[in-house]
C-alpha cells in the first residue's frame, strides 16, 4: 500500500512538472485595452489628444529562461485634433485627425521567472499598416468628413514605422497567464507627406495567454 502511495505521489509530481513546463514553451494570447493618442512633431504645437480602444493577439516565444519574443498583431486608433489656417484665408478650422491601423511590433521581452506574480518589460520595433482614415473640418460656420481613398484626401501614408516599450505584472495560474501593461509608442516619421506630424501614443491593456 505504501509503494502504491509513493508510486501515485511520483506520477502526480512528474505530471505537474510536464504541466509547468507547457505553460513555459510557447502559447498564443490575446489583450485588450485603452489608448491615448495625439500627434507629435514640428508642426504639433496645437494637437489634443483622442481616446481609443486596442486590441490584439500574439504569440508568445520563449527563447532562454527569463527572455522571450513577442510578434504581435494589432488595431488601435492613432490621430489627435489640432487647428489650421484654411489655404487662401484668414479662416481657423479645427481639424480632427482619427487614424486606423493594423499594428505589428516585435517585443523583446525580460521576465522574473519564479512566483505566482512575476513583473516584465518589453521594448521593439512596430510597423503600421493603414487602413483607414477621416479628417473632420470644423469651420465656424460648417463642418466638412473627408475619408481617404473616397475623396481627394492625399498625402497620408500608408506605413508607419515606430517602437514600443512597456512594463507588466504578470499572474501565472496552471493553464493560463493573466498580465496587466502599460506601454508607450511612438512613430519615426510624419503620418503626412507635406508636414511633420507623427503617431504617439500611451495604451493599458489586459492580456490573457492560453
Amino acid at each position: 500500500m505504501a509503494r502504491a502511495a509513493t508510486w501515485g505521489v511520483a506520477i502526480c509530481l512528474v505530471a505537474a512538472g510536464r504541466s509547468a513546463g507547457a505553460q513555459e514553451g510557447a502559447a498564443v494570447g490575446a489583450q485588450v485595452g485603452y489608448s491615448r493618442a495625439d500627434l507629435t512633431g514640428n508642426n504639433a504645437e496645437l494637437v489634443r489628444s483622442r481616446q481609443g480602444a486596442i486590441t490584439g493577439v500574439y504569440l508568445h516565444l520563449p527563447v532562454r529562461g527569463f527572455a522571450s519574443l513577442r510578434p504581435e498583431l494589432n488595431f488601435s486608433l492613432r490621430g489627435g485634433r489640432t487647428v489650421a489656417r484654411i489655404t487662401g484665408s484668414e479662416t481657423i478650422a479645427d481639424i480632427d485627425i482619427e487614424l486606423a491601423y493594423l499594428e505589428l511590433p516585435l517585443l523583446a521581452r525580460v521576465t522574473l521567472t519564479r512566483g505566482r506574480f512575476r513583473p516584465a518589460a518589453f521594448a521593439g520595433p512596430s510597423t503600421g499598416i493603414q487602413i483607414g482614415c477621416d479628417f473632420l473640418i470644423i469651420v465656424p460656420t460648417d463642418s466638412v468628413r473627408v475619408t481617404c481613398g473616397q475623396d481627394e484626401l492625399t498625402g497620408v501614408r500608408k506605413l508607419d514605422f515606430g517602437w514600443v516599450a512597456g512594463a507588466a505584472v504578470e499572474m501565472h495560474l496552471p493553464r493560463t497567464t493573466l498580465a496587466l501593461q502599460g506601454r508607450y509608442s511612438s512613430g519615426f516619421r510624419s503620418v503626412l507627406e507635406t508636414v511633420d506630424l507623427r503617431n504617439r501614443g500611451m495604451a493599458v491593456l489586459f492580456g490573457l495567454t492560453f
